[in-house]
């Protein structure tokens, strides 16, 4: 068992994803020199499946599970500089290809995440916020078929307001393009500290790497 995050996990869900957005962009018809070829519809469906993991939880809404799109988070150091560049090109409102350019040249930068933390904007407010209000405890289940699985055992932070609140919004309505008038006081953002990683996959049934 690993002291550090297993680099097989962050290949997984960061450098995968990464690629894929690297494809997504010449399949928009953009080139850029040294990304991979264009993606079909059908790869970037699958690829997906890094970003959205099912979010299980457990409290007075029940057992629940939930399917939400996760990410990374800047180090502290890099946290107020990226936000403020985030909401900048937010205002912007830049294409969704310019933001995903952005994110590939400024935001998904390995070296500027911490891999210990993933977060996730809460859009519907329904059984997972009873439930993490209650018990801050969750598990995200990643799957991507055939065979890839991961089971993320988290401690989890709510954010109504500061800097992490503002990014997390902010880089989701980059991506989306969804105008800056959207109220964020209804869309909460979860912090996700990750304390253990099973391999769920058919090699290895559930062993701890982390």
């Amino acid at each position: 068992m690993q002291r550090k995050i297993p680099d097989s996990f962050i290949e997984y869900v960061f450098r995968g994803r990464r690629k894929m957005l690297e494809r997504m962009l010449l399949s928009k018809g953009i080139k850029q020199e040294g990304y991979l070829g264009v993606a079909r519809r059908q790869e970037i469906y699958l690829g997906f499946t890094r970003h959205n993991p099912v979010v299980i939880s457990c409290g007075p809404a029940g057992i629940n599970g939930s399917v939400k799109g996760v990410g990374f988070v800047p180090k502290q150091r890099y946290l107020a500089e990226l936000k403020n560049l985030v909401l900048e090109k937010v205002r912007e409102r830049i294409s969704q290809a310019d933001a995903v350019r952005l994110l590939l040249e400024e935001i998904y930068v390995e070296e500027r995440l911490d891999f210990s933390k993933l977060s996730s904007i809460e859009l519907a407010r329904k059984h997972t916020w009873v439930n993490l209000k209650a018990n801050p405890r969750a598990t995200l289940v990643f799957y991507t078929p055939p065979t890839v699985s991961y089971e993320v055992r988290v401690d989890v932070e709510i954010h109504e307001s500061g800097d992490i609140w503002e990014y997390v919004n902010g880089l989701h309505d980059l991506y989306h393009r969804a105008a800056r008038g959207r109220d964020w006081s209804k869309t909460p953002v979860y912090v996700f500290k990750i304390r253990e990683i099973y391999d769920n996959s058919p090699a290895k049934m559930g062993e701890r790497i982390f």
